[in-house]
């Protein structure tokens, strides 16, 4: 074994080594050591071993992503649904306007809502998915500001 340069100095320079990065003296004194010592050799191997693992591309199996996108569209259905219930209630809020204006509600308004309560729920309904259309109009324009930006 060469006995110039003791192994825990040896074991500080294997990366070193393994980078290519020492002089070419030191590299042949670690070279020469190597050679002789079975103990450094078999830590040389190790270190390889460590850089090979490192350094193969394994793909992760979790997308970093997955919550956030998933939060995402959850709040992209929780704003639809409120902008349709908001826009459901755009028929109710005319109505109530004109009680505001008037101090009280119109016999034959009353007696127009229980005839054609279906007209009414259906004008409701129709409201809430034009507001909601405009959400998802607005969303999808913002989106794409994002993404002209982005790139």
């Amino acid at each position: 074994m060469n006995k110039d340069i003791p192994c825990y100095v040896i074991s500080d320079l294997l990366p070193l080594y393994q980078d290519d990065l020492l002089s070419e003296q030191t590299k042949k004194e670690v070279d020469d050591h190597l050679n002789e010592c079975l103990d450094c050799r078999e830590e040389m191997d190790a270190v390889q071993m460590q850089i090979i693992a490192h350094t193969t591309n394994i793909e992760p199996k979790i997308d970093p992503l997955k919550k956030v996108r998933f939060y995402q569209k959850a709040l992209t259905v929780l704003g639809a649904v409120i902008t349709f219930i908001l826009g459901a209630c755009f028929p109710i809020a005319v109505l109530g306007f004109t009680v505001l204006e008037r101090g009280e509600i119109a016999s034959f308004q009353i007696q127009r809502i229980k005839g054609l309560w279906y007209v009414f729920a259906l004008r409701c309904c129709i409201a809430g998915i034009l507001v909601c259309a405009v959400y998802f109009l607005l969303i999808l324009l913002i989106r794409k500001m994002i993404s002209k930006h982005a790139a």
